[in-house]
């Protein structure tokens, strides 16, 4: 991941850029806890779900709250022009969820068990890359002496993929975390491609 971090050094080192970062992390852990509220059985929701989209929602709160500490007058929507990685990051977790919907299908999974499967799957994925990104971008904040610490988040996270592990282990849906894994990291790369596009453009207008 040091490709990652240096994209993040760069990022982070201007204000705007950095603002952008934080509403892009927002509108994602914003995409997530809808998603989790999106998969609820109508009658069937254990409290471990609630929180676990009470906890997104919370770190979506966070992360824009954040933005005022790096650039005065915040990002007030998630319009494209205020994310890095555009389309790519506001589509993101559709796009992971519609692979994985349709790996599942050619899978002969279907009705309940699709969306059961496509929680488990898509919720495993995405905490494993927040495993990965969280802590470059905690690592980076303290080298900088930034006031944001994400440590919370990092901590809630990791119990997330614990407990998502812990379902996988009792579900068939775990024979297929490699799959899923795979399909994830494709959408990583170009989403980790557009953004370093885009900041590569900003950086040559502003010189």
């Amino acid at each position: 991941m040091t490709e990652m971090k240096q994209l993040l050094k760069a990022i982070i080192s201007n204000p705007l850029q950095h603002a952008r970062w934080l509403n892009t992390l927002s509108l994602m852990e914003n995409c997530g806890a809808k998603l989790i509220a999106k998969s609820e059985h109508p009658t069937m929701v254990p409290k471990e779900i609630l929180k676990h989209a009470a906890e997104e929602f919370r770190h979506a709160y966070f992360f824009k709250a954040q933005i005022e500490h790096v650039m005065a007058g915040g990002l007030k929507t998630y319009q494209l022009n205020e994310l890095l990685g555009g389309l790519y990051s506001a589509q993101y977790l559709n796009r992971l969820n519609l692979g994985v919907s349709r790996f599942l299908t050619e899978k002969k999974i279907n009705g309940s068990k699709l969306k059961e499967y496509s929680y488990l799957l898509v919720t495993y994925a995405i905490e494993i890359r927040a495993e990965k990104i969280y802590p470059i971008y905690q690592s980076i904040l303290k080298e900088m002496g930034s006031k944001i610490s994400i440590l919370n988040i990092i901590r809630d996270e990791k119990h997330h993929l614990e407990e998502i592990l812990s379902e996988l282990e009792k579900s068939p849906a775990s024979e297929w975390l490699v799959d899923v894994s795979l399909l994830e990291e494709k959408q990583f790369l170009k989403w980790k491609n557009s953004i370093e596009l885009e900041n590569e453009c900003f950086e040559n207008s502003c010189a």
